[in-house]
């Protein structure tokens, strides 16, 4: 076991254990992660299943021509028993661990948001499109659907995304007493800064609905800003203002629970990946530290302004300067003019413990392939 995935094992699961028992821990899977080179490729088969209350497997596309899930990856799905496809490797997680629940998230920031919309706005096909899906869940062993439209952002979105919701949950709630069934399990992926928020989603009546609803509290900062800033602070800085406030877990929090999501529902979610800068000065290099563009790509994730976290586990080890920051419990670390924030062992455990502090459903992790070098 890679040293970050025996981290995050080690602090995740002796969290549950010293917090609670029931305290939700959630894990997404990446499918794409297949193609990464050979030592850091990630399949089904590298989970550990025992990690995880929840297991999430990204993404599913929405096929608009049929009104059914369509698979994103080639090999997700495969009519081959000597060749079985993703979704039969991950279900076999639950042979190692019965109590693990999987699910399967539909939509994410490739998929755009028209689809979801076409699927809002004509009643038939969304009803064809529940029931399609039904039938995939069911066929896959997956025990729910996990909502991830990125993101709804006008009035007729929000209370679209509302129906949507309202009748996947009845359509589950039905089939489960047809089929004497467990019900299904219905989640979402949702924003985590309050104008999105407020534009795009009825946090009350959505909770309604859900399960859980999964905070996407990460890429707060990234290289499209102008000066440096971490990708998933807990905690404001005092020197910010405005909008800029907003701009954190607590104040996601915050809002969520404002607008009339039950604290029991929300699921905090943990960065396991850093984004990086490129500074304009060696001598400037803080929080807030003015930036010229993303920092350079890392030898495996290859993504400018993005680094996995074994990717960063490997910057500290050839001799970057390590700081902390103590209003925002977060580490970040620069090198020349390279600076990235992440999160380690001590950021993860705080914001755990806050999660637990503040009542909350539990944790959970974007993404698994981004810890482990094999």
């Amino acid at each position: 076991m890679g040293t970050s995935y025996q981290f995050l094992a080690i602090t995740l699961l002796g969290l549950i254990k010293y917090i609670n028992s029931d305290y939700v821990i959630g894990c997404y899977y990446t499918n794409w992660s297949q193609h990464r080179k050979e030592e850091v490729k990630f399949i089904p088969k590298s989970i550990n299943p025992k990690l995880c209350t929840h297991a999430y497997f990204a993404f599913a596309n929405i096929d608009a021509d049929k009104w059914t899930l369509m698979p994103f990856e080639k090999n997700d799905i495969s009519d081959n028993p000597k060749l079985p496809g993703l979704y039969d490797d991950f279900r076999k997680l639950k042979k190692k661990n019965p109590t693990l629940k999987t699910l399967l998230s539909l939509g994410g920031a490739s998929a755009g948001v028209e689809k979801f919309r076409k699927l809002c706005e004509d009643d038939e096909n969304r009803k064809t499109f529940i029931k399609n899906t039904i039938k995939i869940l069911r066929k896959f062993n997956f025990d729910g659907l996990d909502l991830d439209w990125e993101f709804p952002e006008t009035t007729k979105d929000k209370v679209g995304f509302t129906k949507l919701c309202k009748d996947i949950r009845l359509e589950f709630q039905n089939e489960a007493f047809v089929s004497n069934k467990p019900r299904l399990l219905l989640t979402a992926a949702v924003a985590v800064w309050k104008p999105k928020i407020v534009s795009g989603y009825e946090p009350a009546k959505i909770s309604q609905y859900l399960d859980y609803i999964n905070l996407m509290a990460y890429d707060y900062h990234g290289s499209w800003n102008q000066q440096t800033g971490h990708n998933s602070p807990l905690f404001a800085r005092s020197e910010q203002t405005g909008d800029q406030q907003l701009l954190n877990q607590e104040a996601t929090i915050d809002a969520w629970i404002e607008l009339g999501a039950p604290a029991e529902k929300l699921v905090l979610g943990l960065a396991m990946y850093g984004r990086t800068f490129t500074l304009k000065s060696k001598k400037m290099n803080g929080m807030n530290a003015p930036a010229t563009e993303a920092g350079k790509s890392g030898p495996y994730t290859q993504a400018a302004g993005f680094l996995a976290y074994f990717e960063v586990c490997q910057l500290l080890k050839d001799g970057w300067t390590k700081e902390w920051n103590e209003e925002q419990k977060v580490p970040f670390a620069f090198k020349d003019d390279q600076w990235v924030g992440y999160d380690n062992p001590k950021s993860i455990q705080i914001k755990c413990e806050y999660a637990a502090k503040r009542k909350l459903a539990g944790a959970m992790i974007w993404s698994l392939g981004n810890l482990i070098k094999n």
